[in-house]
Protein backbone atom coordinates (compact mmCIF):
# COMPACT_ATOMS: atom_id res chain seq x y z
CA UNK A 1 0.00 0.00 0.00
CA UNK A 2 1.61 3.56 -0.83
CA UNK A 3 -0.24 5.50 1.79
CA UNK A 4 2.75 5.60 3.84
CA UNK A 5 4.32 7.72 1.57
CA UNK A 6 2.37 10.29 1.51
CA UNK A 7 1.32 10.24 6.02
CA UNK A 8 1.60 13.77 7.23
CA UNK A 9 3.58 15.05 3.97
CA UNK A 10 2.54 18.81 3.19
CA UNK A 11 1.36 18.93 -0.33
CA UNK A 12 0.28 20.95 -2.56
CA UNK A 13 -2.50 20.38 -6.02
CA UNK A 14 -2.93 22.69 -8.07
CA UNK A 15 -6.12 22.53 -10.35
CA UNK A 16 -7.80 21.10 -7.33
CA UNK A 17 -11.30 22.41 -7.92
CA UNK A 18 -12.74 19.85 -10.64
CA UNK A 19 -11.67 16.47 -12.42
CA UNK A 20 -8.27 14.93 -11.25
CA UNK A 21 -6.66 17.65 -9.01
CA UNK A 22 -9.90 17.20 -7.28
CA UNK A 23 -9.31 13.48 -6.94
CA UNK A 24 -6.16 13.60 -6.17
CA UNK A 25 -6.78 16.15 -2.85
CA UNK A 26 -9.65 13.57 -1.91
CA UNK A 27 -7.32 10.92 -2.21
CA UNK A 28 -4.47 12.50 -0.70
CA UNK A 29 -6.65 13.62 2.35
CA UNK A 30 -8.35 10.10 3.09
CA UNK A 31 -4.60 9.32 4.07
CA UNK A 32 -3.52 11.92 6.32
CA UNK A 33 -1.74 13.55 4.43
CA UNK A 34 -2.04 17.66 4.77
CA UNK A 35 -3.48 18.97 1.81
CA UNK A 36 -3.26 22.45 0.22
CA UNK A 37 -6.06 22.79 -2.44
CA UNK A 38 -5.35 25.47 -4.86
CA UNK A 39 -7.05 26.90 -8.29
CA UNK A 40 -7.70 29.61 -9.83
CA UNK A 41 -11.71 29.68 -8.91
CA UNK A 42 -12.21 29.72 -5.24
CA UNK A 43 -15.31 28.23 -5.17
CA UNK A 44 -14.48 24.94 -6.77
CA UNK A 45 -11.36 24.75 -4.40
CA UNK A 46 -13.89 25.80 -1.36
CA UNK A 47 -15.95 23.21 -2.91
CA UNK A 48 -13.11 19.87 -2.82
CA UNK A 49 -12.08 20.96 0.80
CA UNK A 50 -15.57 21.00 1.36
CA UNK A 51 -16.22 17.50 0.29
CA UNK A 52 -13.00 16.64 2.30
CA UNK A 53 -14.23 17.53 5.62
CA UNK A 54 -17.48 15.83 4.93
CA UNK A 55 -15.46 12.55 4.95
CA UNK A 56 -14.01 13.76 8.01
CA UNK A 57 -10.63 14.74 6.86
CA UNK A 58 -9.05 18.09 6.52
CA UNK A 59 -7.45 20.15 3.87
CA UNK A 60 -7.05 24.33 3.33
CA UNK A 61 -8.08 26.10 0.08
CA UNK A 62 -6.20 28.67 -1.77
CA UNK A 63 -6.42 30.67 -4.84
CA UNK A 64 -3.52 30.32 -7.38
CA UNK A 65 -3.43 31.47 -10.64
CA UNK A 66 -0.91 28.91 -12.11
CA UNK A 67 0.33 31.69 -15.01
CA UNK A 68 0.90 33.99 -12.33
CA UNK A 69 5.02 33.40 -11.03
CA UNK A 70 4.01 35.80 -8.06
CA UNK A 71 1.03 33.38 -7.26
CA UNK A 72 3.56 30.86 -6.85
CA UNK A 73 5.97 32.48 -4.84
CA UNK A 74 3.17 33.45 -2.42
CA UNK A 75 1.30 30.71 -1.86
CA UNK A 76 4.73 28.08 -1.66
CA UNK A 77 6.24 31.02 0.82
CA UNK A 78 2.97 30.57 3.18
CA UNK A 79 3.19 27.14 3.09
CA UNK A 80 6.99 27.11 3.96
CA UNK A 81 6.21 29.76 6.74
CA UNK A 82 3.48 27.54 8.30
CA UNK A 83 4.79 24.37 8.32
CA UNK A 84 8.14 24.70 7.87
CA UNK A 85 8.54 22.60 4.58
CA UNK A 86 7.03 22.13 1.21
CA UNK A 87 6.90 17.93 0.58
CA UNK A 88 5.20 17.44 -2.50
CA UNK A 89 3.51 19.85 -5.34
CA UNK A 90 1.17 18.41 -7.60
CA UNK A 91 1.18 20.66 -10.69
CA UNK A 92 -1.83 19.54 -12.19
CA UNK A 93 -3.85 22.64 -13.74
CA UNK A 94 -4.17 22.49 -17.66
CA UNK A 95 -6.89 23.63 -20.20
CA UNK A 96 -6.98 22.57 -24.25
CA UNK A 97 -8.42 23.69 -27.57
CA UNK A 98 -8.81 22.00 -30.41
CA UNK A 99 -8.92 23.13 -34.03
CA UNK A 100 -6.69 23.73 -36.85
CA UNK A 101 -3.61 25.28 -36.48
CA UNK A 102 -4.39 27.93 -39.14
CA UNK A 103 -7.63 29.26 -37.33
CA UNK A 104 -5.60 29.60 -33.81
CA UNK A 105 -4.48 32.44 -32.58
CA UNK A 106 -1.39 33.73 -30.99
CA UNK A 107 -3.47 34.56 -28.13
CA UNK A 108 -5.02 31.17 -27.72
CA UNK A 109 -1.26 29.66 -28.20
CA UNK A 110 -0.05 31.67 -25.49
CA UNK A 111 -2.81 31.12 -22.73
CA UNK A 112 -2.30 27.15 -23.59
CA UNK A 113 1.32 27.78 -23.25
CA UNK A 114 0.75 29.83 -19.69
CA UNK A 115 -1.16 26.95 -18.49
CA UNK A 116 0.00 24.28 -19.15
CA UNK A 117 3.92 24.52 -19.47
CA UNK A 118 5.16 28.00 -17.61
CA UNK A 119 2.60 27.01 -14.96
CA UNK A 120 4.09 23.52 -14.19
CA UNK A 121 7.76 25.49 -14.25
CA UNK A 122 6.59 28.09 -12.16
CA UNK A 123 4.99 25.81 -9.68
CA UNK A 124 8.26 23.33 -9.84
CA UNK A 125 10.95 26.04 -10.10
CA UNK A 126 9.77 27.87 -6.74
CA UNK A 127 8.93 24.97 -4.53
CA UNK A 128 12.71 23.17 -5.91
CA UNK A 129 14.36 26.09 -4.85
CA UNK A 130 12.74 25.47 -0.96
CA UNK A 131 13.41 21.29 -1.29
CA UNK A 132 16.74 22.46 -1.87
CA UNK A 133 16.81 24.17 0.86
CA UNK A 134 15.81 21.26 3.22
CA UNK A 135 17.10 18.27 1.04
CA UNK A 136 14.19 16.27 -0.21
CA UNK A 137 10.76 16.49 -2.08
CA UNK A 138 8.88 15.42 -4.98
CA UNK A 139 7.55 17.67 -7.87
CA UNK A 140 5.23 15.92 -9.97
CA UNK A 141 3.87 17.66 -13.21
CA UNK A 142 0.92 16.59 -15.28
CA UNK A 143 1.45 15.86 -19.03
CA UNK A 144 -0.51 13.74 -21.44
CA UNK A 145 -0.44 11.07 -23.53
CA UNK A 146 0.07 14.01 -26.36
CA UNK A 147 2.87 14.75 -24.88
CA UNK A 148 4.40 11.63 -25.59
CA UNK A 149 2.96 10.58 -28.96
CA UNK A 150 4.35 12.86 -31.83
CA UNK A 151 0.77 13.66 -33.47
CA UNK A 152 -2.40 13.59 -32.11
CA UNK A 153 -4.79 15.69 -34.57
CA UNK A 154 -6.11 18.66 -33.95
CA UNK A 155 -4.67 19.33 -30.11
CA UNK A 156 -1.30 21.01 -31.40
CA UNK A 157 -1.07 23.51 -28.86
CA UNK A 158 -2.21 21.13 -25.91
CA UNK A 159 0.24 18.52 -27.44
CA UNK A 160 3.23 21.11 -27.40
CA UNK A 161 2.64 21.96 -23.87
CA UNK A 162 2.71 18.66 -22.87
CA UNK A 163 5.85 17.68 -25.05
CA UNK A 164 7.59 20.89 -23.17
CA UNK A 165 6.09 19.36 -19.64
CA UNK A 166 7.62 15.65 -20.42
CA UNK A 167 11.43 17.06 -21.38
CA UNK A 168 11.61 19.82 -18.37
CA UNK A 169 10.75 16.76 -15.99
CA UNK A 170 12.94 14.45 -16.99
CA UNK A 171 15.63 17.03 -17.00
CA UNK A 172 14.78 18.47 -13.74
CA UNK A 173 14.82 14.27 -12.20
CA UNK A 174 18.07 14.24 -13.14
CA UNK A 175 19.49 17.50 -11.76
CA UNK A 176 17.66 17.01 -8.72
CA UNK A 177 18.83 13.64 -7.89
CA UNK A 178 21.87 15.87 -6.09
CA UNK A 179 19.57 17.04 -3.78
CA UNK A 180 17.59 14.12 -2.43
CA UNK A 181 14.65 15.36 -5.09
CA UNK A 182 12.27 13.67 -6.74
CA UNK A 183 10.44 14.37 -10.07
CA UNK A 184 7.61 12.10 -12.03
CA UNK A 185 5.55 13.10 -15.23
CA UNK A 186 1.95 12.02 -15.19
CA UNK A 187 1.22 10.83 -18.77
CA UNK A 188 -2.77 10.10 -18.59
CA UNK A 189 -4.91 8.95 -21.69
CA UNK A 190 -8.73 9.47 -21.65
CA UNK A 191 -9.74 10.81 -17.96
CA UNK A 192 -13.07 11.75 -17.44
CA UNK A 193 -12.62 15.40 -16.44
CA UNK A 194 -14.20 18.59 -17.65
CA UNK A 195 -11.56 19.51 -19.76
CA UNK A 196 -12.64 17.43 -22.35
CA UNK A 197 -16.44 18.64 -22.25
CA UNK A 198 -15.48 22.48 -21.63
CA UNK A 199 -12.79 22.02 -24.91
CA UNK A 200 -13.09 24.82 -26.90
CA UNK A 201 -13.29 24.54 -30.53
CA UNK A 202 -12.04 26.74 -33.16
CA UNK A 203 -13.77 27.48 -36.22
CA UNK A 204 -15.88 24.21 -35.34
CA UNK A 205 -19.23 23.18 -35.59
CA UNK A 206 -20.71 23.01 -31.98
CA UNK A 207 -21.37 19.21 -32.38
CA UNK A 208 -17.74 18.57 -33.27
CA UNK A 209 -16.52 17.97 -29.37
CA UNK A 210 -19.22 15.67 -28.64
CA UNK A 211 -19.51 13.83 -31.77
CA UNK A 212 -15.55 13.24 -31.13
CA UNK A 213 -15.90 12.17 -27.57
CA UNK A 214 -18.34 9.28 -28.91
CA UNK A 215 -15.78 7.99 -30.64
CA UNK A 216 -13.15 7.58 -27.75
CA UNK A 217 -13.30 5.12 -25.59
CA UNK A 218 -15.06 6.29 -22.15
CA UNK A 219 -12.24 8.20 -19.96
CA UNK A 220 -10.98 6.57 -16.51
CA UNK A 221 -12.72 7.81 -13.55
CA UNK A 222 -10.88 10.31 -12.07
CA UNK A 223 -10.37 8.69 -8.59
CA UNK A 224 -9.11 5.66 -10.14
CA UNK A 225 -6.59 7.82 -12.05
CA UNK A 226 -5.91 9.20 -8.66
CA UNK A 227 -5.26 6.32 -7.48
CA UNK A 228 -3.11 5.33 -10.25
CA UNK A 229 -0.90 8.64 -9.89
CA UNK A 230 -0.32 8.02 -6.34
CA UNK A 231 0.82 4.26 -6.36
CA UNK A 232 3.60 5.22 -9.37
CA UNK A 233 4.78 8.54 -7.74
CA UNK A 234 5.36 6.54 -4.25
CA UNK A 235 7.21 4.33 -6.58
CA UNK A 236 9.21 7.02 -8.05
CA UNK A 237 8.51 6.38 -11.90
CA UNK A 238 9.84 8.63 -14.12
CA UNK A 239 6.87 8.58 -16.54
CA UNK A 240 3.83 7.53 -15.44
CA UNK A 241 1.59 6.57 -18.77
CA UNK A 242 -1.86 4.78 -17.83
CA UNK A 243 -4.59 3.39 -18.83
CA UNK A 244 -3.81 0.51 -20.79
CA UNK A 245 -5.30 1.93 -23.73
CA UNK A 246 -3.04 4.90 -23.96
CA UNK A 247 -0.05 2.47 -23.41
CA UNK A 248 -1.31 0.87 -26.27
CA UNK A 249 -1.78 3.49 -28.55
CA UNK A 250 1.90 4.89 -27.83
CA UNK A 251 2.96 1.62 -28.62
CA UNK A 252 0.91 2.08 -31.97
CA UNK A 253 2.44 5.11 -32.84
CA UNK A 254 5.74 3.60 -31.80
CA UNK A 255 5.78 0.66 -34.44
CA UNK A 256 3.47 1.22 -36.71
CA UNK A 257 3.78 4.66 -37.27
CA UNK A 258 2.49 4.74 -41.25
CA UNK A 259 -0.84 3.13 -39.92
CA UNK A 260 -1.49 5.47 -37.17
CA UNK A 261 -0.90 8.35 -39.35
CA UNK A 262 -3.15 7.33 -42.02
CA UNK A 263 -5.73 7.26 -39.04
CA UNK A 264 -4.87 10.77 -37.96
CA UNK A 265 -5.11 11.98 -41.19
CA UNK A 266 -8.41 10.09 -41.57
CA UNK A 267 -9.71 12.22 -38.25
CA UNK A 268 -8.28 15.38 -39.53
CA UNK A 269 -10.30 14.72 -42.78
CA UNK A 270 -13.62 14.20 -41.23
CA UNK A 271 -13.27 17.10 -39.57
CA UNK A 272 -12.92 19.15 -42.63
CA UNK A 273 -15.63 17.79 -44.23
CA UNK A 274 -18.02 17.54 -41.66
CA UNK A 275 -17.37 20.22 -39.15
CA UNK A 276 -15.31 23.04 -40.40
CA UNK A 277 -17.28 26.22 -40.13
CA UNK A 278 -15.59 28.11 -42.85
CA UNK A 279 -12.27 28.26 -45.11
CA UNK A 280 -9.93 31.46 -43.99
CA UNK A 281 -7.25 30.45 -45.83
Amino acid sequence: MYSNYYLHKIILVTGGGSGMGRALCEKLAEIDATVICTDINTQNADETVAMITRNGKSAVARKLDVAQLPDFEEVIGDIVKEHGRIDMIFNNAGIAITGELRDISIDQWKKVLDINFYGVLYGSQVAYQHMIKQGSGHIVNTSSLAGVVAYIPLITPYSVSKHAVVNYTRCLRQEAKLFNIKASVVCPGLIDTPIITALPAVNAKPTWNQDSIKQLAPGMPARDAADHILKSVAQNKEIILFPRMAVTLYLFTCYMKAAYLKVAFNLLKNFRENYRINDRS
